[in-house]
């Protein structure tokens, strides 16, 4: 029997309060209860709950039973296995009383106990907006209780109402089940978020804790929006003075780097990377150098591009690097220079050796040149007494009366041609003279020449006698082919190393005569400038090319054919005339001749002392 009236609306707030229970979200036990529940009401003694899955609307099971075993629970009903799905598929309700098992509307697929077969049942279809969500049946297995189709009609408001209960408790359920879902979804998001913050706040801390500036900027206007703290200890200005001031980590950049910058950053989309070292002043105008490996950052679509870069501060190794590379000047520079030395001293060495064989050879020749001037004097004084004798012999022919003698002397003065003899015999004595006088002068050249004193024997020397002395010594080099024009002026001593002027001279006029191929002029030149002296030593030979004036006084540069010059001679006599504190200067066109002025302090240089 059905409830009546005040028991049906107890009963249906009941139902409800059934539908919205929360029992940890186990649909079975709801579904349950809420059978449970209708099975009293309709006074029923079992009955059968089947719904359509809500994920798959035409998949229909058995949600909850009364009477049936608990492995049935969750079976799928087929169409046309049973009469829940006959009245799905018709969308009718359906009364049954007697054995079911007989009726050709029901196939019963469940095998029951025969005191289990209910005497009658009602089925009827759950139906929201005549959409059907599933199927309800009891059962009485009392014949006195059989069900008439009265109960089953009235039954049908009570069965629209349990729809909705039954429609609502679902929803409940999923929302239950979507609150339970988002409550998860929320806690594991806001345990991402709480690990990506404590992600972000490592990277910061990492970040903040490198000396090397990391940096973001955007990638069409430059602007950051990450600096790490690294930016305000090499930069100098607050963090906020950046993000306040987009364009400040541009300006502080050197001027003359800050386009180069720009121009790679706008390049970057096409390099993808690029490595650059530029300068900029920090907050102090200090000048700093910096190094910089930035990076293109782009998605799929570029919307979000960007540019990340890495900036380190290498000031202390390009100071290094500076420091180094001067230091690398410095010993090439020296090694320069001790290589010069060295072929200076070779040079000079080998001067004076020079010197010392001359001034031995010149020793040695002076002694017996000594008693040969000696003995040609005594020579021409007897041969002027032997023709002072003859003549007297001469004069005593007149009064000699023995014929056949004075036959005989006149026989022998015209064998040995006496007349001839007389003046030639003189000339012969004249000229011996002046050839033992020019050896006398080049001996005493050469003495003068190969001076044996040390670098610090400064001496006050004329700088003419040396200038004639080292053409003595170079007249084989240029007796066929030059003339040499001396215009010398009036010069007061110099203060020099006498010894090494000479050389300097040598080497000056022995170029000169090789830069002549045929004939020509070496000028001589000598004056006075103020505290100065100087000396031009010049040619007609066939000049210096323009582009090897600036290398004539480098070590070992000659324009001479390979074994015709060391490349020696102008360096070692610039160093001479460095070492007077003077200069040599050059002036030269081709094809007319060439200049060297040579000007020396007349006082010598000041020489300084430890």
């Amino acid at each position: 029997m059905l409830l009546n009236e005040n028991q049906q609306l107890n009963w249906l707030h009941d139902l409800y309060r059934l539908g919205q229970s929360d029992l940890q979200y186990n649909t079975h036990e709801v579904f349950e209860r809420i059978l449970r529940h209708i099975v009293t009401g309709f006074t029923a003694d079992t009955g059968s709950l089947a719904l359509y899955d809500t994920d798959d609307p035409n998949r229909l099971s058995l949600v909850a039973s009364i009477g049936l075993p608990a492995e049935y629970i969750g079976s799928v009903i087929n169409q046309g296995s049973c009469i829940i799905s006959w009245v799905v598929t018709n969308k009718k309700p359906m009364l049954l009383t007697g054995d079911i098992a007989d009726d050709p509307c029901f196939f019963q697929p469940i095998h029951r106990e025969r005191r289990r077969i209910p005497a009658s049942a009602i089925c009827w279809p759950l139906q929201v907006d005549n959409k059907v969500i599933g199927a309800l049946s009891i059962n009485s297995l009392n014949p006195e209780m059989s069900y008439t189709e009265k109960d089953m009609e009235s039954g049908c408001v009570l069965v629209s109402m349990i729809t909705l209960v039954i429609e609502n408790a679902r929803l409940h359920n999923e929302k239950q089940q979507l609150i339970a879902e988002y409550t998860a979804l929320n806690q594991r998001l806001q345990t991402t978020r709480n690990r990506l913050e404590q992600s972000k706040k490592r990277l910061n801390d990492t970040l903040n804790s490198l000396d090397s500036v990391i940096w973001s900027v955007t990638s069409n206007t430059f602007e950051p929006f990450y600096l790490n703290q690294a930016a305000e200890d090499v930069y100098g200005y607050p963090l906020a003075n950046f993000f306040n001031e987009p364009s400040l980590w541009l300006d502080i950049i050197h001027p003359d780097d800050r386009e180069h910058v720009k121009s790679c950053l706008k390049q970057l989309k096409n390099h993808s990377v690029k490595k650059i070292t530029y300068r900029i002043f920090n907050v102090n105008k200090e000048l700093r150098w910096m190094s910089t490996h930035m990076r293109y950052i782009c998605d799929i679509e570029d919307i979000s591009a960007h540019i990340d870069g890495i900036t380190v501060d290498i000031t202390s190794y390009k100071n290094t690097e500076d420091l180094l590379t001067q230091q690398n000047k410095a010993i090439q520079t020296s090694s320069n220079r001790l290589q010069e030395t060295q072929q200076q001293l070779v040079q000079s060495e080998k001067m004076v050796s020079v010197g010392r064989l001359a001034a031995g050879v010149a020793h040695e020749i002076n002694n017996p040149l000594g008693y040969i001037n000696s003995n040609l004097t005594s020579l021409k004084h007897y041969i002027d007494d032997f023709l002072a004798l003859i003549a007297m012999y001469e004069q005593t022919e007149t009064t000699n009366t023995n014929t056949e003698q004075l036959a005989q002397i006149e026989a022998f003065k015209q064998k040995i041609d006496l007349e001839f003899m007389r003046t030639d015999v003189l000339d012969l004595l004249d000229e011996s003279n002046e050839g033992a006088t020019r050896v006398k002068k080049i001996i005493q050249d050469l003495k003068d020449f190969s001076h044996l004193g040390g670098d610090d024997d400064w001496e006050w020397i004329d700088l003419h006698l040396g200038l004639e002395s080292t053409l003595n010594i170079v007249n084989s080099e240029i007796k066929y082919k030059i003339s040499v024009v001396k215009e010398f002026g009036d010069l007061p001593e110099v203060k020099c190393l006498p010894h090494q002027l000479n050389q300097v001279f040598m080497n000056l006029l022995v170029n000169a005569a090789h830069a002549i191929e045929n004939e020509g002029i070496i000028t001589l030149r000598t004056g006075t400038d103020h505290d100065d002296a100087w000396v031009e030593i010049s040619d007609t030979g066939k000049g210096i090319a323009p582009e090897h004036l600036s290398k004539v006084f480098d070590p070992f540069f000659t324009t001479k054919p390979v074994g015709k010059g060391t490349g020696l001679g102008l360096s070692v006599s610039y160093s001479i005339i460095q070492k007077h504190h003077g200069e040599i200067q050059l002036t030269s066109q081709l094809g007319e001749g060439t200049c060297f002025r040579i000007v020396l302090p007349i006082n010598g240089a000041v020489i300084e002392h430890a």
